[in-house]
């Protein structure tokens, strides 16, 4: 057998591995499709499409758009910051409160930029912010967006900053902040010109809904559930972020709001990887390892911006056998992405599972049956 009937043979299986795992999902409704794409040493082995994109519509397609959710914070966010640390615009070890009037408080002072990419900051998890912008109480703020910002600085430190790591909305709602102010440019236009634009991302996008836009393409866009309509009903979220906070601050912000899809996440990816191997891309490879080996925290297996895989078995939505050196990031509406730098390999899953219920019940499951039908499948590959 040769090596290419051998890789056709091995495509061929993981997707007959894969198609009953997701199949069995959408029966349960854990989500009603989803797009998984896997690469290996540079080449796409798998991109398939399951189900539909709501129940009883469209079946999903290779490009079908999802809303991202906190992927946002590895896509857009930190990478848009690994930009900033390549030209010595701020650095990691950078005190953060001399940039950022809305960063008030006590103790607020010894904040580093590498406390807020790591969630070691002491700036709690999450606050619901967007009870307070849909009444109306903007505090003085200027815009949603503005209010949001400025309620995120305020809120008192939940711990020491440094000592531990706690999974931090409100610190990626102050790095969106923080981009405006160093690049002088909003963050979807930043995001847009140091990020997407180089590597030709065109399906990935935030939706400024304060300006009253909707998804230019909303036949791709795959429903992401019902959520609150900011006057005390209820609206099917479709091209609109499904974070309440994200979209009570106008849809555009550090922690969420990206739409994307499979084939542009795999550029994505496929760029770090390639910049981590010091092959050439849209920042220096130095930086990439940076921070992807940096930790804000004693024992945390946070990066800066993205998450590693935990080493104790049946935690890792990463599976048990994806290599301990990986990064990737998880995103509330079903998203997935896993990267294997030093195999130069990743995996993108993505799925809108909160079309059914915003409970996180069955989706770590099924992406971890999924990344251990690929991870065996990988080495043939």
């Amino acid at each position: 057998m040769t090596l290419r009937t051998l890789a056709v043979y091995a495509r061929a299986t993981v997707l007959e591995t894969l198609t009953p795992i997701v199949a069995d999902a959408i029966a349960r409704k854990v989500a009603p499709g989803a797009v998984v794409l896997v690469s290996n040493a540079g080449q796409t082995q798998l991109h398939h499409a399951f189900g539909q994109v709501s129940e009883g519509g469209p079946a999903t397609q290779l490009d079908t758009i999802y809303d991202a959710a906190s992927v946002t914070k590895a896509v857009a966010t930190s990478a848009l910051f690994m930009t900033l640390v390549a030209e010595g615009a701020i650095a990691l070890d950078s005190k953060v409160a001399s940039h950022l009037p809305e960063l008030a408080g006590p103790g607020k002072e010894h904040i580093e930029l590498r406390h807020l990419l790591g969630h070691a900051s002491g700036l709690p998890a999450h606050v619901h912010f967007f009870d307070q912008i849909w009444a109306g109480e903007m505090g003085g703020a200027s815009s949603s967006w503005q209010a949001l910002a400025n309620m995120a600085g305020a809120e008192p430190l939940a711990y020491k900053t440094g000592t531990q790591t706690i999974y931090s909305d409100l610190g990626y709602i102050l790095l969106a902040r923080l981009i405006e102010r160093l690049t002088g440019k909003r963050l979807e236009q930043a995001f847009a010109e140091r990020v997407a634009g180089p590597l030709g991302l065109g399906d990935t996008q935030f939706v400024d809904l304060a300006a009253g836009a909707v998804h230019p393409q909303p036949d791709r866009v795959a429903p992401s559930g019902e959520g609150p309509d900011g006057s005390g009903g209820r609206v099917m979220l479709h091209g609109q972020v499904h974070d309440d906070n994200a979209r009570s601050g106008g849809g555009i912000s550090g922690h969420a709001g990206l739409f994307t899809t499979a084939s542009d996440l795999a550029c994505f990816a496929q760029a770090l990887c390639d910049a981590y191997q010091d092959r050439p891309s849209v920042v220096p490879g130095e930086v990439v390892r940076q921070f992807w080996t940096t930790a804000a925290a004693p024992k945390t297996s946070w990066r800066m911006g993205f998450d590693t895989p935990s080493s104790a078995p049946g935690v890792s939505h990463a599976g048990d056998h994806w290599p301990a050196s990986g990064v990737g990031h998880l995103g509330f509406t079903g998203t997935a992405m896993w990267l294997a730098p030093k195999q130069n390999r990743f995996v993108i899953i993505l799925t809108n599972r909160t079309y059914y219920s915003w409970e996180p019940a069955g989706i770590k499951a099924l992406r971890r049956s999924l990344m251990h039908a690929i991870c065996e499948a990988l080495p043939a590959l």
